[in-house]
């Protein structure tokens, strides 16, 4: 069993554990305190455990005020409650259009079960919302200590998996492209490795963002950066596909290209630093400019799509920069001052 399955089961079973757990000590809990419809403090954890603490947290703060809202909707319907099944009606379309017009509709299942607790009886008294109260304070307490427990360290090594995964495919996908590039008659479905690794990436950024959400409120957030920055690369490379699919019928201009792309592929990773290549792209321009002005519209389209290509393959170097000086400004600096050194 590989990491990436390993990791998807044990994130299958924690969640239910964490399901299971809950709900029954919410159960337990109400029980012990005597309270009415006791199996509803489950539900309630059950529908409050979410994906991320930070999640689980804002959907405590939405349940605690839509549910005063629907205590208000039951008191002003309270004169015709003798008509049960009307007035259950009238306050779930009032509840559901506000919560529907404020996107708080993942609240509507409890406070709907909250609605039939309180219809239940002949009138509104303080001692049946007291009961409510407590069952989702119950529930929603619940949810959060049993949320609060997370597998860090499983998370962190399933993201470095994704990390080390996507870095060797881009390293493929740049020497698929330089052949594809110089030969013209290669077919290498490099544009659809490209395509699916930017799916991949979409799923990575996903589990970065719950890492993230589920580590606030320490400030983590390298991971998230990390797959956001692979996957704007990735774009790049995406839109860079009209340009070189014509520019492969120049050897002249692709070679250029394909030298570049080696490069790239050669000196690909996490912590490798981009600053050489940015360099070699200032040099391939100021060659492209010091050519003598283009005579005719071929000449000159040439030389606009090859300037294009490098500006695109510059945003995708510049993108990475940019990670490293947030995320390892030290190491960014030693690399520059030695680049500066060798130079003088």
């Amino acid at each position: 069993m590989n990491l990436l399955t390993k990791n998807t089961w044990q994130q299958h079973l924690g969640y239910a554990a964490k399901i299971g757990i809950g709900s029954a000590l919410a159960i337990l809990l109400a029980e012990l305190l005597g309270l009415n419809f006791a199996a509803s403090a489950g539900i309630i954890t059950l529908l409050t455990i979410s994906t991320t603490k930070v999640q689980t947290w804002r959907l405590c703060l939405q349940r605690l005020g839509t549910f005063l809202i629907t205590v208000f909707l039951a008191f002003l319907i309270q004169p015709i409650q003798h008509l049960e099944w009307i007035s259950y009606g009238i306050i779930l379309v009032l509840l559901t259009f506000g919560l529907s017009a404020r996107n708080l509709l993942p609240t509507l299942s409890v406070n709907a079960v909250v609605l039939t607790h309180l219809m239940a009886k002949s009138t509104l008294t303080i001692n049946a919302i007291t009961n409510e109260l407590w069952l989702l304070v119950i529930g929603l307490l619940i949810a959060i200590v049993v949320n609060h427990f997370q597998h860090y360290e499983s998370q962190k090594k399933y993201l470095n998996y994704c990390r080390q995964t996507s870095e060797k495919k881009f390293k493929l996908v740049f020497e698929k492209l330089a052949a594809y590039l110089a030969d013209s008659q290669l077919q290498n479905h490099v544009w659809d490795d490209i395509i699916s690794l930017e799916k991949e990436l979409h799923n990575y950024t996903q589990a970065a963002f719950a890492y993230q959400q589920n580590r606030l409120p320490i400030s983590d957030d390298f991971y998230l950066d990390y797959f956001e920055m692979r996957t704007q690369q990735c774009n790049v490379l995406h839109n860079l596909h009209y340009e070189i699919k014509k520019l492969r019928l120049i050897k002249s201009d692709s070679a250029v290209i394909v030298a570049f792309l080696n490069e790239i592929a050669l000196h690909f990773g996490e912590m490798s630093q981009p600053i050489h290549q940015l360099q070699m792209v200032d040099q391939l321009v100021q060659k492209i400019e010091e050519t003598p002005l283009p005579q005719t519209k071929e000449e000159f389209l040439r030389k606009a799509r090859l300037y294009h290509i490098l500006m695109d393959l510059e945003e995708f170097l510049i993108f990475k920069k940019r990670f490293l000086q947030k995320h390892h400004p030290e190491k960014v600096a030693a690399y520059e001052a030695a680049q500066l050194a060798t130079e003088e």
